[in-house]
């Protein structure tokens, strides 16, 4: 079984060149029919067509069984005498429906007709266009449709020519839509406060499974959870996840740990029970993240048996992660015998225990960790900021990380540019191959947790105090060792009496603090000092001396002297080291070390925090083998693939001193509805990543072999 998409395409594939269906898939009007025109007069698909493509859809891909499925269902609408409503589709809890509905078109029965109504969890309408736009489609015929459910949970679907719409109605009878982004209720308009601008993708539709937890949630008083009875976290989700974290820090307030020492313990905690999942996923035993109501602690009392047993089952899954995941769990936050440690350890594993994290889609789960957290460690003094993901993905496809190779960010963060590479690979590269290095402590904490999320964690994180990475080098026995004023001054940072060899990376993908404001002070001493590691220093007093060296310009030489021969770096900087004449001393520098593959212009105030304009630098070191000498390049007149970037695919706007990333959607200008993709039913974002993708890719078909070999497998 595959994916609703895939299914739907199969439906396609097997009967776009016919006129009719044989038989129906399921019945209609409580019995099967045959002969069932599926084209217009002119040869189109009709109504019906797209009626069993989505229901042929829902059934092939394992979403649903056939059984639970009826068509034509008719429901008395007001009194007696009135017309029934007909709705064109419904799923039901169980198989009993069939009965159920036969015995109250047969026989009138409405008690049959009262557990009918209970019975149905999901009503589908479809169309093949209309005359009426969809805010009085949703008005007049949606909505009805979902209220003639009785049941406490109810997904409705809207299917028109392929365009899919999903709602819900929760147990209060609020009709909204089941993505909880797409709701703003406070709006004056139905098209704002749905977003019915907006089409939700076919891999949104939940399966039978997956809407039996919304509907009847987790039972976590269960004993023997595995990680396939969770809630997986998503936007469907959100509300119920909000709920948990105001939960959360609403304990962390009342116990005096609103802060750092709070914060640590939060994470940890999510650490192991990304580690309890994980174990439970590949060797099938039960969760142990999991508290019942009988161990909760009461007046603070922690010698309680029941609260002994509870803390005795963290404290062996904290003795079993510690062993893998290291970096993260080496020094254990949590005080078992605090009582302000163990009440807030309750409460988050209270309200964390239904959710599968592992499972869950990346972006919804990145939502939740890091833009909740990420950004209370954030320290602007330090130029700390996240990377946009849009601007990550961008350049690891770009940069195309092999199966075997080693991949740095020597200025990590919270590792999005090594989480993504490895997410991106469908799990072909090794974690241990990652490599990640930071000055903040907290951020190299949070760095693992998204390694933890998104591979084994065993990727190798690295807190380097002060300075990071720009005068401390991890070694190939994978220790990290300053350098060392004596002898590595000028770039020289091979020369070691010592014969302790630096670690030489395939890849380096980075985004460093650069700009205005974040240079070397050469005033300093210590800054100073570091500056003149560099042989950009040298060239930077020689032609241009000023008072402070650029940290962009620092981090690019970083990268150029990590990467190993026929390695290759992709940096965002400030586009004035790209252009400005005051670079021209580093831009000569970079040309005599490198082949520049590509400059690539981002539009201005792309990131939230900075008003600096960006470029992306790619280059690769050539192997010095043959013609592929820099010299015997420069002497071919090699070409640079040069791209300017209008669109990203986001909005950046502030609401309430928050920077908030809203998706920007292509429209189309006839009808001004969102472009969606005919395979996977998303609204198509207005970004020109995916284009400069392909077309860096053809670029990079017609230039030497080794740069072929490097950027595209």
């Amino acid at each position: 079984m595959g994916t609703f998409a895939e299914s739907r395409l199969k439906f396609r594939n097997e009967n776009m060149q016919k006129q009719m269906l044989e038989r129906s898939l399921v019945t209609v009007d409580g019995k099967f029919v045959s002969d069932i025109g599926i084209k217009d007069t002119k040869g189109n698909p009709n109504e019906e067509f797209y009626k069993w493509e989505l229901i042929y859809g829902l059934i092939d891909s394992g979403f649903y069984r056939r059984d639970l499925i009826g068509t034509e269902i008719y429901f008395p609408k007001g009194n007696k005498n009135s017309n029934p409503i007909k709705i064109d589709a419904v799923i039901f809890e169980d198989n009993d429906w069939l009965t159920l509905y036969r015995d109250y078109r047969d026989n009138k029965n409405q008690d049959s007709l009262n557990q009918l109504r209970k019975k149905a969890i999901v009503m589908i309408e479809f169309k093949r266009e209309n005359d009426k736009s969809i805010d009085q489609i949703f008005n007049s015929q949606i909505k009805a449709t979902i209220k003639e459910s009785d049941a406490s949970f109810v997904l409705g679907i809207y299917y028109n020519e392929g365009r899919l719409y999903l709602f819900k109605k929760d147990s209060a009878g609020l009709i909204t839509r089941y993505d909880n982004s797409k709701n703003f209720l406070r709006s004056q308009r139905v098209l704002e406060q749905y977003q019915l601008e907006l089409t939700d993708p076919y891999y949104m539709i939940p399966s039978f499974l997956e809407l039996d937890k919304k509907i009847n949630g987790v039972d976590v008083e269960k004993k023997n959870l595995k990680i396939e009875d969770l809630d997986i976290v998503d936007r469907i989700s959100d509300v119920n996840l909000r709920k948990s974290l105001n939960s959360i820090l609403r304990q962390l307030t009342e116990d005096s740990l609103f802060n750092e020492e709070g914060y640590m313990l939060l994470i940890q905690l999510l650490a192991v029970k990304i580690y309890d999942e994980h174990e439970s996923e590949k060797y099938g035993q039960v969760l142990n993240f999991h508290i019942l109501p009988e161990e909760e602690m009461a007046n603070g009392n922690v010698s309680a048996p029941p609260v002994q047993e509870f803390i005795n089952r963290l404290k062996v899954i904290f003795s079993n992660a510690k062993r893998q995941y290291k970096n993260i769990l080496e020094e254990e936050k949590i005080i078992w015998t605090n009582t302000r440690h163990v009440r807030v350890a309750q409460t988050i594993v209270k309200e964390f225990q239904r959710y599968a994290f592992t499972k869950s889609e990346r972006g919804d789960l990145y939502q939740l960790v890091f833009y909740n957290f990420a950004t209370r460690f954030k320290k602007e003094e330090n130029a700390q900021f996240l990377t946009p993901i849009p601007i990550i993905n961008f350049l690891v496809n770009i940069m195309n990380p092999k199966r075997s190779e080693t991949i740095c960010d020597p200025c990590c963060g919270i590792a999005d540019f090594l989480s993504v590479s490895y997410a991106n690979s469908n799990l072909r590269l090794n974690d241990n191959n990652l490599y990640g290095l930071d000055n903040d402590y907290n951020m190299t904490v949070l760095a693992q947790l998204n390694m933890l999320l998104n591979g084994d964690g065993n990727a190798n994180i690295f807190y380097v105090e002060d300075k990071g990475s720009i005068d401390h080098k991890l070694t190939e026995s994978g220790n990290v060792i300053a350098l060392d004023a004596n002898y590595n001054h000028s770039g020289q940072w091979d020369v070691r009496p010592d014969g302790i060899k630096l670690m030489k990376y395939d890849v380096i993908l980075t985004n460093p603090p650069f700009g205005k404001g974040r240079n070397l002070d050469l005033k300093k001493s210590d800054d100073l000092r570091v500056a003149k590691f560099y042989e950009t220093y040298d060239r930077y007093i020689a032609t241009n001396p000023k008072d402070g060296l650029d940290l962009g310009v620092v981090f690019l030489e970083n990268a150029v002297r990590s990467v190993k021969d026929g390695g290759r770096f992709g940096i965002v900087l400030s586009n004035s080291i790209a252009s400005n004449k005051s670079f021209e001393f580093v831009r000569k520098w970079l040309l005599e070390q490198i082949r520049v593959v590509a400059l690539i212009d981002l539009p201005s105030n792309i990131f939230a925090e900075t008003g600096v304009n960006t470029t992306i630098i790619i280059g690769y070191k050539p192997t010095n083998r043959g013609r592929n000498t820099i010299k015997n390049l420069i002497e071919d007149d090699y070409s640079v693939f040069v791209r300017e970037v209008q669109n990203v695919g986001y909005i950046k706007r502030t609401a309430s001193r928050n920077v908030i990333f809203e998706n920007d959607y292509k429209l189309n200008p006839e009808t001004f509805e969102t472009v969606i993709d005919s395979e996977t039913g998303e609204n198509m974002l207005n970004e020109d990543f995916s284009e400069i993708i392909q077309e860096f890719r053809e670029w990079c078909m017609l230039q030497e072999d080794e740069l072929r070999d490097c950027f595209l497998d």
